[in-house]
């Protein structure tokens, strides 16, 4: 059931927040747009680091306005302190360019690893890898794929872990591994069994790898789509020997990390497409307002009053799920239903994919232009695609979810 009463209106220093990140994004990032497209496509089709240099200043000036690590909800090391509920609408403002979460320190895939080990990291864990992660001075990798098992069956999960002395012995081999091939990334969060005797949702543990780790391999980089950036590898794990307590949470704990990660990414995941397509549409529109089909503008064309009607339905409609669910998840200790986050995952990333194509098909060649985000978002939503589990999964969680009530 929906819940009885969702709060529709942030607290006065919430509020107050949100204004400074929208006239931030308009004033400090958005004038540095087609600069950044440029240095992304650059950095997509050669071995420099073209982006971090422009980006370096941006962070900076984040960091001093107050509007850094904003994810981080209530937490000594949180900044700011929020809610899932007043990040919502931080996470759709940062959508409208494909980059702009890392001027924020709060791009993936280390917002996510950041709450996990927030959460579950002990205190070392945390002085150690989370607090150089919190001032950007390093970044980080999530690595749960494998080329051959499927994460929502973990019985086919091969990477594996055994405990020697004082420490693991990592072996197996992880794919799509995001945030690997970054400058800064220093560490890898790693899902492998730890324990194959016990029951199948204990048998997991998720282990932080220093990337300098003897036997640690880097494989195949997975680049495509562009101007997407350079930041998926494959990498092997041959006897790799971390620390035993090196493990975040209790070892065991895996799935239940897991499940916490792909609850928080998926709703932040789906904000961000929110923010894509209102940021598409605003480009359509203006587009149409300049293009003729005959002789009339083509802004009142049947066709694309339709794609505008329903982009905008779909964006209303979704952003109402989006808060609710962010909502649940500030009463309910960060717990979502699977069948509320597929519902919501079904709706938000096809909804970004439609408008951003309908926006590159009215603006045609230009669509490509460094100084529009289209290209961009558009090479990150298919990245996205990727990452997220199929239509058909996402429509079988909702329609289990309905048969159990």
């Amino acid at each position: 059931m929906p819940p009885r009463s969702v709060e529709t209106a942030p607290s006065p220093r919430v509020s107050t927040l949100q204004t400074r990140l929208h006239r931030f994004m308009h004033t400090v990032v958005l004038p540095q747009e087609g600069a950044i497209n440029a240095a992304l496509r650059l950095s997509a089709t050669g071995p420099q680091d073209a982006v971090g240099p422009l980006l370096a200043p941006l962070r900076q000036k984040a960091q001093l306005a107050g509007l850094w690590n904003l994810f981080l909800p209530i937490s000594p090391r949180a900044s700011q302190g929020l809610s899932h509920w007043e990040y919502a609408p931080m996470v759709e403002a940062m959508g409208h360019i494909p980059w702009a979460a890392e001027v924020f320190n709060s791009a993936q895939p280390d917002a996510g690893n950041m709450q996990l080990l927030d959460s579950y990291g002990s205190e070392a864990l945390k002085d150690a890898w989370l607090d150089p992660l919190l001032r950007a001075e390093t970044r980080s990798a999530w690595a749960a794929a494998e080329p051959d098992a499927e994460l929502h069956s973990p019985d086919s999960l091969q990477c594996h872990a055994t405990q020697d002395g004082n420490s693991w012995r990592l072996s197996g081999q992880k794919t799509w591994v995001q945030g690997l091939l970054a400058p800064r990334t220093a560490s890898l969060l790693v899902l492998c069994r730890t324990d194959a005797q016990a029951a199948l949702h204990r048998q997991f543990s998720v282990l932080l790898v220093p990337l300098k780790t003897d036997g640690v391999q880097l494989g195949r980089h997975l680049q495509g789509w562009g101007t997407a950036q350079k930041a998926l590898a494959e990498v092997s794990f041959e006897d790799a020997r971390v620390p035993i307590h090196h493990v975040l949470g209790q070892p065991g704990q895996g799935l239940e990390i897991l499940q916490a990660r792909q609850r928080i990414v998926g709703l932040h995941d789906a904000l961000w497409c929110l923010g894509a397509a209102e940021r598409a549409l605003d480009l359509l529109i203006a587009r149409l307002q300049t293009r003729r089909i005959g002789e009339q503008l083509a802004v009142h064309h049947p066709v694309w009053q339709q794609r505008i009607a329903r982009t905008r339905t779909g964006l209303d409609t979704t952003r109402m799920l989006a808060r609710r669910s962010a909502w649940q998840m500030d009463q309910n200790d960060s717990h979502l239903p699977p069948q509320e986050l597929a519902m919501l995952q079904s709706l938000a990333l096809p909804l970004a994919v439609d408008a951003v194509q309908w926006s590159i098909l009215a603006h045609e060649a230009d669509a490509l232009d460094d100084s529009l985000p289209l290209a961009g978002l558009s090479a990150q939503l298919r990245l996205m695609q990727q990452l997220t589990p199929p239509i058909e999964v996402l429509h079988a969680q909702i329609a289990q979810g309905e048969l159990l009530r």
